[in-house]
């Protein structure tokens, strides 16, 4: 972990005018102080079929460390990231900070702070613009834990019909960065962590959850309503703990879907990039380091073409 970011510092310093040219605001979409989120506002919103982009980001930190801007880096990370698809794309970005272990967090707090989040959305309409807005939610790691959450428990199932099936606001896509879906569980780490934030950790990981959403709903409401969700890898990612869950996710998507599900399901690889470097490689100005963040925005801008399932 280390070494990575060594490696990005001067690559992210090097750019900083770029990256902090792009505004920059800071609001509260909780009662916690941990509630907080930064809204990155695209000089000009990118129109298509008469709507605009917005890309919510939440962090990974393996449930126990993040931040909305990391301190490091002097703030760059994770400015670098807004920056890009901000000024690259046409992107109003929101990066949201949610509860840690340390602040108390159990199952399912980072779902309900991903959902508090989006109907913050929902309800104030961030960055330029004044059309309606196609949202896409991208959890990274323990981010995508959270992501995972509100995508698939039943506590959300309010908030995500007010956005599935919303004119306003229209959740068009989910990007599942890195995500542990599973867990191996032992009396060494990395279970440890994970079981005392999950607590039953193979009832509420989430390839359990997505095979509960499939076998409660049928097919799950996020699928009816059009939403597609790209499973993004890093090609370096530890095999037992990310890339080996992911196989067992995709296969089992696969498995309880229907044609309609198994399209909505993308999978890809971020080439070259290992498990800490994603978020650190935009904002860099290097084409090798930058392929995935090009990789999001086709996902994002072929959902957008599409137009809304009623």
């Amino acid at each position: 972990m280390i070494p990575t970011f060594k490696l990005y510092d001067p690559l992210l310093r090097a750019n900083v005018d770029t990256i902090r040219s792009v505004k920059r605001e800071t609001f509260s979409y909780g009662p916690l102080e941990r509630q907080q989120l930064d809204i990155y506002s695209p000089p000009e919103p990118s129109i298509v079929c008469g709507r605009r982009p917005l890309l919510m980001f939440e962090y990974g930190g393996g449930l126990v460390q993040g931040h909305r801007t990391l301190p490091m880096f002097d703030g760059l990370v994770h400015a670098n990231l807004g920056a890009f698809f901000a000024l690259r794309f046409g992107y109003t970005v929101v990066v949201a900070d949610y509860r840690l272990l340390s602040h108390g967090a159990r199952f399912p707090d980072g779902g309900e702070d991903v959902a508090l989040a989006a109907e913050w959305i929902c309800q104030n309409r961030p960055g330029p613009g004044s059309e309606p807005i196609d949202l896409f939610i991208m959890g990274n790691s323990a981010g995508g834990i959270h992501v995972s959450t509100f995508l698939f428990h039943s506590d959300f199932a309010a908030i995500r019909q007010k956005i599935i099936h919303g004119h306003g606001t229209r959740l068009r896509g989910v990007i599942l960065l890195s995500v542990p879906f599973a867990f191996q569980i032992s009396d060494q780490d990395p279970a440890k962590i994970p079981k005392q934030y999950f607590g039953d950790v193979e009832a509420n990981c989430p390839l359990a959850l997505m095979r509960g959403a499939f076998g409660s709903q049928g097919v799950p409401d996020v699928i009816k309503g059009g939403t597609r969700v790209f499973v993004l890898n890093a090609e370096l990612d530890p095999e037992d703990e990310f890339l080996r869950p992911r196989d067992k996710f995709v296969k089992e998507w696969h498995g309880h879907s229907d044609d309609t599900g198994r399209c909505a399901l993308v999978v890809d690889t971020m080439m070259g990039q290992n498990h800490f470097s994603p978020f650190l490689s935009l904002g860099t100005g290097k084409e090798s380091e930058e392929a995935w963040g090009h990789q999001v925005a086709i996902f994002c801008d072929t959902a957008r073409k599409l137009a809304p399932r009623e």
